[in-house]
């Protein structure tokens, strides 16, 4: 009997050690998978880094498409987390600050789109809905409207592509709901108008909100732009108006608006009902100062266009001292060369000087 209870004393002891030993193990090996989730997490947050540093590089050169995928790839491996990547906190926060960043990206892109001939918009568009999509409904106030913004843009140009079935405005008022001064959604309706022959007024009513407020204005300024040089020669004096408003506040004018301001310039020499036009929507003393900066910008070959411009300019501005030696100016320039400034400057010059003297 005492053997017997010996034997099971001794069993016991080993079933129990055997259970301790057991357990080691267990702990052994989730310590193991712990300190192997943790390397694998350091390694996957270091290409998850590496990809977004090299997605905003590429984004920033103007390379949306190498951008948007790396990005992509960030996402994928940030994407899944097992139980001990949870429980080490995982990529939570990096895959938000990827999301935002390819939300960014493809407001970015759908901005700038351009379909160069056999392309369309939709070879763009079409990539960036979803994201766009995603991230509104997930969103709220600004960037709300922000993200349905850039969606209705995406749609507007998708329908350029033929797809007439979508609808940018109604996107646009989604926006506006969200947030009504937002510069974005303000400036697409605003061009939507303009684009489909609206009411200028009502264009007007949407830059302004997109205006009141001092972000994005360089984009709206751009939208505003386009948008009155697409609605013909009949906005001419609304374009000319906006650039000077710019000039006035300080705000940058790029190369090819000043090109295009000279252009209005160039044609509306030898069309008075053109020139009358501008005069109307800027007073001609702000047009002198327009042609000034004009002027300064160092095309030599504008300068003779821009001397006639200016003497008329001068007149219109009760200032015929100026006026006459503007065309003096041009008299000079032109030397002997045959030109139809020639009789123009000859023809003012001559009454000019009989008034002033």
């Amino acid at each position: 009997m005492t053997r017997a209870r010996s034997g099971g004393s001794r069993f016991g002891a080993i079933l129990k050690w055997v259970g301790i030993a057991g357990t080691l193990l267990t702990f052994g090996g989730a310590v193991y998978e712990l300190m192997h989730a943790q390397g694998e997490l350091r390694e996957r947050g270091r290409i998850v880094d590496e990809q977004f540093t090299a997605g905003r590089a590429q984004e920033m050169a103007g390379d949306f498409p190498a951008a948007w995928e790396s990005f992509a790839q960030a996402a994928t491996v940030a994407q899944t987390d097992g139980f001990f990547a949870k429980l080490l906190g995982g990529l939570g926060e990096r895959r938000q600050k990827i999301r935002t960043a390819q939300e960014d990206l493809a407001m970015e892109w759908v901005r700038e789109s351009h379909a160069p001939e056999g392309h369309t918009f939709s070879e763009v568009t079409d990539k960036l809905v979803n994201t766009l999509v995603v991230g509104a409904d997930t969103s709220s106030g600004a960037r709300k409207a922000d993200l349905l913004a850039h969606l209705g843009w995406a749609y507007f140009l998708k329908r350029r592509s033929g797809d007439m079935g979508v609808q940018p405005e109604k996107l646009y008022q989604q926006a506006v709901a969200a947030d009504a001064a937002n510069p974005y959604a303000n400036a697409f309706w605003g061009h939507w108008l303009l684009w489909n022959h609206g009411s200028m007024a009502e264009a007007d009513k949407h830059f302004a909100a997109a205006l009141s407020t001092s972000r994005a204005r360089g984009e709206v300024r751009h939208f505003q732009l386009a948008a009155l040089k697409n609605a013909g020669s009949d906005a001419d004096g609304a374009w000319v108006s906006v650039v000077n408003d710019m000039r006035k506040a300080g705000e940058p004018l790029d190369s090819a608006t000043l090109g295009d301001i000279y252009g209005r310039y160039y044609f509306a020499l030898n069309d008075d009902s053109q020139l009358k036009r501008l005069f109307a929507a800027v007073p001609p003393a702000e047009h002198l100062e327009l042609q000034r900066m004009l002027l300064a910008s160092g095309h030599d070959d504008h300068q003779l266009t821009l001397n006639a411009v200016m003497a008329l300019t001068y007149e219109a501005a009760g200032q015929p001292d100026q006026a006459l030696a503007a065309w003096r100016a041009v008299k000079t320039e032109l030397g002997g060369a045959d030109s139809r400034l020639a009789p123009r400057a000859d023809a003012a010059i001559k009454r000019l000087a009989k008034s002033h003297d």
